[in-house]
């Protein structure tokens, strides 16, 4: 069976397209033209344009029965911040559109555990805080983050059509995926790769659910083949503070920690922090080390609770140390750490 896969070449995208291949299924990669498709490598049918033609759109889910819409712009700063909503809400609008019309048997949505929300303690989140959020429970739209309220807008107009249209919709939410073929990379990758290059002086300790980005592909293929119609799961990973976390790549590659300052940096002082480092930002055109948004969330915790994937769709968590040695693996394999460091490094 031909699946579609938006998205293909990027992090989340080319582990789905290899666990896709793994399973007998026929994958057809979706990718810009001129995109970097070295996680392409192997037989596999490209399709090249653009999330926002709907005529490439159109061409490139012909022979396909399912539709894994994993595409997104996934960025906490962008200097034009339409092009969040452009990329998230209207290319996930354009593909419903299309599959709808194709006769599409099944689309899985890769939305993100952001768009459900964030805790205010250690206690984890669930999908039943959408409708029935707990006291510990924090609203990521009051971020302000432009990525985060990008992926709420477009999560749901996905439920108003499966409510309206009928459209057969599952949605999984990955929480803050590492391991193979993060490139850009994304901002959870981020941590890793600048711990290696030993750009993260100090930090705050806030608490994550780090998975594997294996896992939640797996997950992904699991949602097509188990997952209810109109169903929302999180695909969650191990619920940890970064203190944990980079005590764990300390272990494995032998570098030293960063200071962790805990969590007594007042959040008047990170929010001018990050304004400031947000104006130098537009002057440069480079991302600022943290933004505004970022520094609201450093008091909060992306603790997730994947009980319903786990019961539903058989997912599975693997150990942490597997994704960050395939991750630190793949910066170095594509040259992304310092050369002077990965020449020492020893992975454990």
């Amino acid at each position: 069976m031909k699946c579609l896969v938006t998205g293909a070449n990027g992090f989340i995208g080319s582990n789905v397209v290899r666990k896709l291949m793994e399973k007998g299924y026929e994958p057809v990669a979706f990718v810009r033209n001129g995109s970097d498709i070295y996680n392409l490598r192997g037989e596999v049918e490209i399709r090249y344009g653009n999330l926002l033609d709907s005529d490439s759109l159109e061409k490139a889910m012909d022979g396909c029965k399912v539709v894994f819409h994993v595409g997104a712009l996934y960025s906490f700063w962008a200097r034009d911040t339409t092009i969040f909503y452009q990329t998230n809400v209207g290319s996930t609008i354009k593909i419903l559109e299309i599959a709808k019309k194709k006769n599409i048997d099944r689309v899985v949505y890769t939305s993100t555990t952001g768009a459900i929300g964030l805790s205010r303690n250690e206690n984890p989140i669930d999908e039943t805080a959408l409708f029935n959020p707990p006291p510990w429970y924090y609203d990521a739209w009051n971020l302000k983050d432009h990525y985060a309220r990008s992926k709420i807008l477009a999560q749901k107009e996905v439920m108003e059509r499966v409510i309206n249209e009928g459209l057969d919709v599952v949605i999984v939410c990955p929480s803050a995926p590492i391991g193979w073929g993060d490139y850009k990379p994304t901002p959870t990758g981020l941590l890793i790769l600048k711990f290696l290059n030993r750009e993260i002086p100090f930090y705050s300790d806030v608490g994550f659910s780090f998975v594997n980005v294996k896992d939640v592909a797996d997950a992904h293929i699991l949602a097509l083949e188990k997952g209810r119609k109109g169903e929302i799961y999180i695909l969650g990973g191990h619920n940890i503070k970064l203190s944990e976390f980079f005590s764990k790549i300390s272990e494995i590659t032998g570098l030293g920690k960063p200071i962790n300052l805990g969590r007594h940096i007042p959040a008047f002082l990170g929010y001018v922090v990050g304004l400031i480092l947000e104006i130098w930002a537009r002057i440069t055109g480079n991302p600022p080390i943290i933004t505004r948004s970022q520094a609201r969330a450093s008091f909060l915790n992306l603790y997730y609770s994947s009980q319903k994937a786990q019961n539903e769709l058989g997912y599975k968590i693997t150990p942490l140390e597997y994704a960050l040695k395939d991750a630190i693996s793949y910066f170095i394999e594509r040259g992304m750490v310092k050369k002077r460091i990965a020449k020492r490094l020893k992975i454990s």
